[in-house]
């Protein structure tokens, strides 16, 4: 059962037995107040006919008189609901009661077992009585000690009343009821609406659509949870976008990778299975070892780098430390030393004593790779310029630049531009790479301004 529904059932099912409660309340008090006026007619009604009776009676009549005089006072009143009794002392007559008048299936006998009680502290009293579907209230009077005078007052057109009532109660309760139900129905579909497009939101969301958002149109509670919703949303796509990038880069990380050992393993593996078959010179020899030694170093340079790259690419937060730029010009300088004498190049350091927030050996390695391949892109007797402005470090050679095209895949991981040359040299296409994780773990950004034939500019802008 929707949600719509339950609430919808139980507003309808409360309002229903509160409704019908409280008809309840008023038809049963609606209905003693009309027994209550019915009967304060009819005591009005006995009080005068009794009270004109009495007003008859105080003429003086003989035993055989009183009877004709009752019997005539009656007979005119016309009143089928009257009654008289008349005690005697005649034993003759059940009782000793003499009927006078009663056109009522209530006898003597009857009548004086009812539970009779004094209505308003009077002489006259009064009892319920109920014969068939009908009540009624009787009233007695005794006067004069033998004269007993009884009135039976019908409650019917009472009963037909509180009935016609009831009918007009209910009828009126069914009809707010339906209606409200109708009003609660269309205010239900209204407010739940959003929800319900959340529903739908969330499952496309749970099927891989992970773009899909609801449209925040209210303030409330709702709108709230709309909110968080999309929130939630953004995060899921962020954080699946990324790892589906992530799961990428890796894959291709790992084909590039066997693709590059797979390169040295050969040559490793053709010149060991030459050194063992074949009687090789002393120089050939020292030649094919040499190279295996080459090769292996080349194989231990790029798993450190593979490690390097592995451990950056983690979440792990880094400890920045506010560092002199000279103190990082200078690290690097005497790393790259060796390169720069094997190809007669000179490294000139330009700063005004900045200061960077930094981890001092990552920044290191960047400033190495960035000179490394700066070195590789020059001709013997050139220079790398090392500078610092600003929020912004410089890498600057004067080499043969790269491609306009190329720009946007050297920070991948494993790509060269001049493969050929790359690998002469030494290297691997993992240098750029791991320069560009290490900045973006540094929350710097990386600029390249390079033309072919006139060298290259890497601007490290810190943010």
């Amino acid at each position: 059962m929707k949600l719509r529904t339950k609430i919808l059932w139980i507003s309808c099912m409360a309002l229903l037995a509160a409704s019908l409660l409280g008809d309840v309340l008023i038809l049963s008090i609606t209905g003693k107040s009309l027994k209550n006026e019915a009967t304060i007619r009819a005591y009005q009604n006995f009080y005068e006919m009794t009270g004109e009776l009495e007003q008859g009676l105080l003429q003086k009549m003989d035993a055989e008189a009183k009877p004709l005089y009752l019997e005539h006072y009656f007979k005119k009143l016309k009143d089928d609901y009257s009654i008289c009794f008349l005690r005697s002392g005649n034993t003759e007559e059940a009782n000793g009661i003499r009927q006078i008048y009663n056109h009522t299936a209530l006898s003597a006998e009857e009548l004086s077992q009812l539970s009779f009680k004094n209505y308003e502290d009077g002489d006259i009293t009064c009892a319920d009585y109920s014969w068939g579907n009908t009540d009624y209230v009787v009233f007695h009077k005794n006067i004069q000690s033998e004269i007993d005078v009884y009135r039976v007052a019908s409650m019917d057109e009472v009963q037909k009343n509180v009935r016609r009532l009831t009918g007009y109660v209910l009828a009126i309760t069914f009809g707010v009821v339906g209606l409200t139900t109708g009003i609660l129905f269309i205010i239900l579909r209204h407010i739940l609406q959003p929800l319900q497009e959340l529903n739908e939101t969330t499952k496309r969301l749970a099927e891989g659509n992970y773009d899909q958002r609801v449209t925040v149109r209210r303030k409330d509670e709702i709108g709230q949870l709309e909110e968080s919703f999309n929130k939630m949303a953004e995060a899921v796509e962020t954080s699946t976008r990324s790892l589906e990038e992530s799961e990428k880069r890796k894959t291709l990380f790992m084909g590039n990778l066997t693709h590059e050992l797979k390169t040295p393993m050969t040559a490793i593996s053709g010149y060991a299975q030459t050194l063992l078959s074949t009687k090789l010179s002393r120089e050939n020899q020292e030649a094919a070892l040499l190279y295996i030694y080459e090769e292996c170093g080349r194989l231990e340079r790029l798993s450190k780098k593979m490690m390097k790259l592995l451990e950056l690419d983690q979440e792990d937060s880094l400890v920045f430390t506010d560092t002199p730029v000279s103190r990082l010009f200078e690290a690097a300088e005497k790393s790259c030393d060796v390169i720069l004498k094997d190809k007669q190049m000179t490294l000139e350091c330009i700063e005004h004593g900045e200061h960077f927030p930094m981890d001092l050996d990552l920044m290191t390695d960047v400033l190495i790779n960035l000179i490394d391949n700066g070195v590789k892109a020059s001709d013997c007797g050139g220079k790398i310029v090392l500078r610092a402005y600003d929020n912004i470090i410089e890498v600057q050679d004067f080499g043969q630049g790269i491609p306009a095209e190329e720009q946007e895949k050297i920070m991948e991981p494993f790509y060269m531009v001049d493969k050929s040359r790359s690998r002469k040299s030494g290297g691997a296409g993992l240098g750029l790479a791991l320069t560009a994780l290490i900045a973006k773990r540094h929350n710097i950004s990386i600029q390249i301004d390079s033309k072919e034939g006139n060298g290259t500019r890497i601007i490290l802008q810190f943010v």
